[in-house]
């Protein structure tokens, strides 16, 4: 039985993919860019720095769910378009299995370790209540949003991308009026954010799970073949894509504890602020490579080479369009930012439109980068994938960061991460089109 994936039009397809993928792609972050706003104008410059301090934490919840969502559901692409659909239902069991056993590791490691977590991410004794009191929620709903990251890709890719997009709505959704209800009328601040947050993610795993109840899923709950090597072709493919938000984790925990060092609790929160932005825009980017990856994965599979390069033309125009739309909005409109997140004060504002203009410099190029390795794994090369999301997100920032600050302060941080997405570009763009030239009929 053919799929749609390889007989209809890549126009039409990747605009059928698109929207629902980006909105899967931001069930996390939206969670915590609607927490910031809240917490910033409920409790201030302190409630934004909070916030920064535990962005690591979801960016981690994210990579645990993504790691075998993304690494799963490529290779059950890939076995759809050869036409082994019992295959692709093995590789999302063990996929599901190996999520199960990395939840209970992380959580426990999480509950047990909060507050020494908590302070390796950046906070002093004035911010540790304010994030303690928002994680808390979040740590005891660690395992729904881990399986949401995971959910999102295997029901996108067993083609229903229109329930992901309504989880997520109506998760966020009652995130939003959450926030709003449980912050303000009934006084809970930094607690209440985090509740409505843990509550939505309930939400969303409640809607995806439906996709297994009805007719609708191919995908069936097996005991699985070749597990070694199945494992092993899981974290290979998985992991260049998941990378992305244990880049992100490490990349603010190294942020942050640069600001405090060369800045201060101001500067944290402005940038907690951007750091909030550029976490929505990462899976904003990612959602346009997730959705790209069936459709060039099984269109690679059956051997239709040329189709699964032309969605790559369409990626790769997104992803310019999106990096100019994201740079355009801060740089014009950098107060607006501001107040829309935080209750500013005057020392806040006398830094942040400054602050805000140059980090997002970074924005213009790295929905390019993002979405290069996202392709990249759609055509079996996990290791330049993975090679380019650590090079991009660890070494190469981290290198910069440590650096650039011995000369330029807080504006060091800054252009870290705009010269890391350049460098990464200027390697990474050459490289794909290389490939193109040697793969394309």
């Amino acid at each position: 039985m053919e799929s749609e994936l390889t007989t209809q039009s890549i126009g039409k397809l990747y605009t059928k993919y698109l929207i629902p993928s980006i909105g899967g792609a931001l069930a996390t972050s939206v969670y915590s860019f609607v927490d910031t706003i809240a917490v910033g104008q409920a409790c201030g410059p302190e409630g934004a720095a909070a916030i920064a301090v535990i962005n690591p934490y979801f960016a981690l919840m994210c990579f645990a769910g993504m790691l075998f969502g993304i690494g799963g559901s490529v290779l059950m692409s890939h076995a759809k378009g050869e036409g082994m659909t019992e295959r692709a239902s093995s590789l999302f069991s063990l996929s599901l299995y190996l999520l199960v056993g990395t939840i209970i590791i992380c959580w426990s490691l999480s509950a047990v370790f909060l507050d020494e977590i908590l302070i390796f991410s950046g906070a002093d004794s004035e911010l540790l209540p304010y994030a303690r009191a928002y994680i808390i929620p979040i740590v005891i709903a660690f395992p729904l949003f881990a399986l949401n990251m995971f959910l999102a890709p295997m029901v996108r890719y067993d083609e229903r991308p229109q329930l992901v997009l309504k989880a997520v709505l109506v998760g966020g959704c009652f995130n939003i009026f959450g926030d709003w209800f449980l912050v303000f009328p009934m006084g809970m601040d930094m607690m209440g954010a985090g509740l409505a947050t843990a509550i939505g993610a309930l939400i969303q795993t409640v809607i995806l799970l439906t996709h297994f109840i009805g007719k609708h899923s191919t995908l069936k709950l097996t005991k699985g073949r070749n597990i070694i090597p199945d494992t092993k072709r899981i974290f290979a493919t998985g992991f260049g894509a998941s990378i992305l938000d244990v880049a992100i984790a490490v990349l603010t925990i190294a942020i942050n504890r640069q600001t405090m060092k060369y800045g201060g609790r101001d500067e944290l929160a402005v940038l907690g602020v951007i750091m909030t932005i550029s976490f929505l825009l990462q899976h904003l980017y990612a959602g346009a490579g997730q959705a790209v990856q069936p459709i060039a994965s099984t269109n690679f599979g059956a051997g239709l080479k040329e189709r699964a390069w032309k969605s790559f033309t369409y990626l790769i125009w997104t992803s310019i369009a999106f990096g100019f739309l994201s740079t355009a909005v801060c740089c014009l409109l950098p107060k607006g930012i501001l107040s829309l997140f935080m209750d500013t004060t005057e020392s806040v504002m006398a830094i942040g439109p400054h602050i805000v203009i140059i980090y997002s410099l970074s924005f213009l190029l790295m929905a390019c980068n993002i979405n290069i390795v996202f392709f990249l794994q759609s055509m079996l090369h996990p290791f330049p994938a993975l090679l380019f999301s650590l090079s991009r997100g660890v070494v190469i920032s981290g290198i910069l960061l440590f650096i650039l600050p011995l000369f330029f302060s807080v504006d060091g941080i800054l252009w870290a991460m705009v010269l890391a997405e350049v460098i990464t570009f200027i390697i990474a763009f050459p490289y794909t089109l290389a490939v193109k030239g040697k793969t394309a009929n």
